[in-house]
């Protein structure tokens, strides 16, 4: 079926603790910019900041939940990552998180990642490329139904795990 992809996922604006407020950083929450994630890698494991509750209180970040996707909005437009635990984030991004009853939180890191260049097309920004609401709201996608959906999602995330090894391997050796 086709769809608008705003109609396939809530879309979430992220945001900054205030770095005045000395209390609001290095806490235990990791806290997502682009540079923790712009590698290529399906899953962002760590990042260079974390935040305390306070900070996750008193900003407009939000949390993202395991399996929501991460996608690079302002500046470097166009990472994407899957959340593995839950992580705040900046408003250089936006959080992508899967509306269950039409698509799988794997199909849609998929569907983002194969049209990612269609939402770099759309970009908008007299001063930097921005991705915003409405890139969204106008690109159609076509979506296979919920079963199929899963089937396609198994074999992407089995070559995916395939590539993560490698990559371990690979570093492991280097060292």
């Amino acid at each position: 079926m086709k769809y608008k992809l705003s109609e396939v996922l809530e879309l979430i604006g992220g945001g900054t603790p205030k770095t005045a407020k000395p209390e609001y950083w290095n806490g235990d929450i990791p806290w997502l910019s682009v540079k923790d994630f712009n590698n290529d890698n399906r899953y962002v494991y760590q990042t260079e900041k974390t935040i305390t509750q306070l900070g996750l209180d008193n900003s407009s970040t939000k949390l993202l939940h395991q399996g929501d996707v991460i996608i690079s909005a302002r500046g470097t437009v166009g990472e994407v990552a899957t959340i593995p635990f839950p992580m705040a984030f900046n408003q250089s991004c936006y959080g992508l998180r899967a509306k269950r009853t039409i698509v799988t939180k794997d199909f849609l890191y998929y569907l983002i990642k194969h049209n990612v260049f269609i939402l770099k097309k759309n970009t908008h920004g007299s001063v930097f490329d921005t991705i915003t609401r409405d890139t969204f709201e106008g690109i159609e996608v076509d979506i296979p139904d919920l079963k199929h959906q899963r089937k396609i999602s198994i074999i992407l995330s089995n070559l995916d795990a395939k590539i993560e090894l490698n990559n371990a391997i690979n570093k492991n050796l280097a060292a």
